[in-house]
């Protein structure tokens, strides 16, 4: 049973960021994009089960963007790309 305090901790900061996600799908596009999100991103992480952190799911999808786009810039070079 002493995995069951760390997972409960888990769930409840999942809750908690899934509310403040969920805050973030009723602003507008164009706001949205002013802080660097798209409307898709917001819903397909709130389309993710309930114990899966959404805005962890934000930064891995922003990360994800970033490479590709330092991949693109750099015309696909074989180098890593910094990340978040």
């Amino acid at each position: 049973m002493p995995g069951f305090l760390p997972f409960v901790l888990h769930l409840a900061r999942a809750a908690r960021n899934r509310r403040q996600v969920s805050a973030l799908s009723e602003l507008d596009d164009h706001l949205l994009r002013d802080i660097g999100r798209e409307r898709a991103d917001v819903l397909a992480v709130l389309a993710q089960p309930l114990h899966r952190d959404p805005s962890r799911m934000l930064k891995i999808l922003c990360c994800h963007a970033r490479v590709l786009v330092e991949r693109v810039r750099t015309g696909f070079a074989p180098s890593p790309a910094s990340c978040c």
